[in-house]
């Protein structure tokens, strides 16, 4: 099967619903071929900018570009451009085929060409052995793949898939994101997923764009969104993280000094951001860069509680100061928790570990 996707093209994207600002200039240039998240909590403007690609509002200014053309002036039906919907919208009194084959035949498609591409799209999902059931017979992941495969079945140009999982139950969840990533994979369909599960963004996009409030804080690969976000608030929402405060004492291209609050230094990463010398931060490192260490190497700490949590354990801590903090490790077979009351001293894996923003 030969690609069909097409690179799209946000620029500088505003869209106000009276006085209120749901989008604030957000700009994106996402590949042929490539699978990217919308990321963020409710209200964030995530669907706001599905709705836009797809046609369905007009943005208030920015332009929309698929394929090195605008689409701005074009109505729904004419952008090409395929919908899975978050409860998937298919027609109950249809058969698996007469929902995949719809859109083919709306648009005039010839019978038999619609009925090859019909099932290609159901050997593509592995649906093929159910071509003549109704849909209402189907369970919550063959509805999911029929959606799919209708939304395939037109060769859209970009596909949307709006919170497609959240119908679901989560012991089907994942193996649907993988499902659905081969899938995307093997048509070769640029695709946009709107999510506010951060472990489904993660692990299925090529890159993530996290948005919060209408604005885009950070568009990068998986690994850079979560070991080094670019502000604060993708900090917090993507994966956990300790926070410990204090001012900016030094910094380089490479690495900076924290002096924290109780008077220790800990190394971190350069600021994502430029920030003048003694100027109040936040010290952010996650739970499994945090690291057990020697007495008197690092911060002192007490166990105060452990759980087990299939390959790992999570400790949350307490400092003399009475700041909670929360070490994950490895957990071997047979391994336990340790004591509450155990004393420990903590410290990061690497000053690469630690990011460091302005004190929101």
């Amino acid at each position: 099967m030969t690609a069909a996707g097409q690179s799209l093209t946000l620029e500088n994207i505003v869209h106000r619903y009276g006085a209120s600002l749901a989008v604030d200039h957000v700009s994106l240039d996402i590949e042929a071929g490539e699978l990217v998240a919308l990321l963020g909590p409710s209200g964030c403007g995530k669907t706001t900018l599905l709705r836009i690609i797809a046609g369905f509002i007009a943005q208030t200014s920015g332009q929309v570009t698929v394929g090195g053309k605008r689409i701005d002036a074009l109505p729904p039906n004419r952008r090409n451009i395929g919908i899975v919907f978050q409860n998937y919208a298919l027609f109950p009194h249809m058969t698996v085929a007469e929902n995949v084959g719809y859109g083919l035949a709306a648009r005039g498609t010839d019978r038999a060409a619609a009925a090859r591409r019909t099932a290609e799209m159901l050997d593509l999902v592995k649906l093929g052995h159910l071509a003549d059931r109704l849909t209402r017979q189907l369970s919550g992941g063959q509805q999911q793949r029929v959606a799919l495969a209708r939304a395939l079945a037109i060769e859209p140009r970009v596909l949307l898939l709006d919170e497609p999982f959240s119908a679901l139950d989560k012991s089907l969840r994942l193996d649907m994101q993988i499902e659905i990533k081969r899938i995307q994979r093997a048509a070769g369909t640029t695709a946009i997923i709107v999510t506010h599960d951060q472990e489904e963004a993660l692990g299925m996009a090529d890159r993530v764009a996290v948005l919060s409030h209408g604005r885009l804080e950070q568009f990068a690969p998986p690994s850079a969104v979560y070991d080094a976000p670019a502000t604060y608030f993708v900090n917090q929402f993507v994966g956990t993280a300790n926070v410990f405060a204090g001012t900016l004492e030094s910094q380089d291209t490479a690495q900076a000094c924290v002096r924290l609050d109780d008077g220790s230094a800990l190394a971190t990463r350069a600021p994502a951001q430029s920030l003048p010398l003694g100027a109040g931060v936040v010290a952010c490192v996650r739970p499994e860069n945090l690291q057990l260490c020697a007495a008197g190497e690092g911060v002192p700490a007490t166990v105060e509680l452990g759980m087990p949590l299939g390959a790992t354990i999570v400790h949350e801590l307490v400092t003399p100061g009475g700041q909670r903090l929360k070490l994950a490790e490895p957990r071997s077979p047979g391994m336990q928790p340790r004591p509450a009351g155990t004393a420990v001293w903590v410290r990061p894996l690497s000053a690469a570990s630690v990011s460091v923003f302005a004190t929101p």
